[in-house]
């Protein structure tokens, strides 16, 4: 490989590294601010708004190429206006769509970083950085879908042998409870004090521990398989 060839993909590499990046301080972000920000004034808002903040995050990230740029935009505007509406004016419907759009926002980025990790052919800090994000995001993803699932009626959540819900005076504490549940459920912990009632929310719950397994242990030996040809590829 030529020098300007190695110098251009150390170029493409940063400019992956810091779209990643981003999104994964963005998620982070959002796991250590949900409990502190519930103390300061607007606390009931700061789910919409962390969250917000990863969705711009995942616009970013997909902005490699025009098309996916484009995609994203779109589904995070229309997240934002219709959740705006709903936060105005108390709509389940408007709610739905916004969280909905988040959903498939997220989907989409999950699926894509995804699928450049599985065509990479060297192990790099994107490659890292990018699997880190694909496992959060795989946590959030389910959290969004739990929260349509129960928003619609077709399954629930129980904390203390009651469903959870929205709750007026705190409306950030209810989806910051589903996501702790998608979290100890992606990472097979089981505390039990969270569990799932219905067939729906019960199998998503299932298939979601099954990812987060084999994500882990197929991730790590990629990795460990591309460090190893690399390796032999070195003269």
């Amino acid at each position: 490989m030529s020098f300007l060839e190695r110098l251009a993909r150390r170029d493409e590499d940063a400019r992956a590294v810091g779209r990643h990046g981003l999104l994964l301080l963005s998620l982070i972000f959002l796991l250590v601010s949900l409990p502190i920000l519930r103390f300061l004034p607007g606390g009931g808002l700061r789910f919409s708004i962390l969250f917000y903040i990863v969705l711009s995050a995942a616009v970013y990230a997909n902005s490699a190429e025009r098309w996916t740029l484009v995609v994203t935009a779109l589904a995070a505007v229309g997240a934002l206006a219709s959740g705006t509406t709903a936060q105005a004016t108390g709509s389940m419907t408007a709610q739905i769509v916004s969280d909905a759009l988040g959903f498939g926002l997220l989907g989409f980025t999950t699926f894509f970083i995804l699928n450049t990790l599985v065509h990479t052919q060297r192990v790099s800090r994107d490659t890292v950085v990018g699997g880190v994000c694909v496992y959060l995001l795989i946590g959030l993803f389910f959290a969004m879908g739990y929260i349509l699932v129960i928003d619609l009626g077709l399954g629930a959540l129980h904390e203390g042998g009651a469903a959870i819900s929205r709750m007026s005076s705190d409306v950030s504490s209810f989806r910051s409870t589903v996501l702790y549940f998608s979290l100890v459920t992606l990472t097979t912990l089981g505390y039990g004090d969270v569990t799932p009632v219905g067939e729906m929310t019960r199998m998503m719950a299932s298939i979601e521990a099954l990812i987060g397994q084999l994500f882990v242990a197929i991730f790590i030996a990629r990795l460990i398989a591309m460090r190893g040809d690399h390796s032999n590829a070195t003269p």
